[in-house]
């Protein structure tokens, strides 16, 4: 039992380490200075949700970890789940907040757009 709780242990931790990588990258990816524009709703709920997945996946590997403590004690493996996901979240909870973070920055103005001897235009009056 103690072998496949290391193999799970260990698919399980190279799966969230991805997955969060991926989901941050995803939000970074999208950001441009040169364009000016927010983050769209759409990558940001994607990669929202790949990063909770990254985390749920890191609280299989600590299961596995509080499983040989709980053993002895006789809790069924959804209640060390659950207390595992706990502590998880409480400890790297704060990772989801990234992409809505960035949402939430608003790109600075447009410069105003410079004519061929470098000063800027302005606005006629009538």
């Amino acid at each position: 039992m103690s072998d496949y709780l290391n193999l799970i242990q260990l698919i399980s931790g190279i799966l969230a380490a991805a997955l969060v990588a991926v989901g941050l990258f995803i939000t970074v990816k999208s950001l441009n200075p040169e364009k000016y524009e927010t983050i769209p709703v759409k990558k940001t709920v994607i990669s929202t949700l790949v990063i909770l997945a990254g985390l749920l996946f890191y609280a299989v590997t600590k299961t596995c970890t509080n499983l040989t403590a709980a053993t002895e004690e006789h809790y069924e493996l959804w209640t060390v789940y659950l207390v595992s996901a706990g502590e998880v979240f409480k400890m790297f909870g704060f990772i989801l907040l990234i992409p809505v973070v960035f949402r939430l920055f608003k790109p600075r103005n447009r410069k105003p757009q410079e004519t061929e001897d470098g000063i800027p235009e302005e606005p006629e009056e009538s």
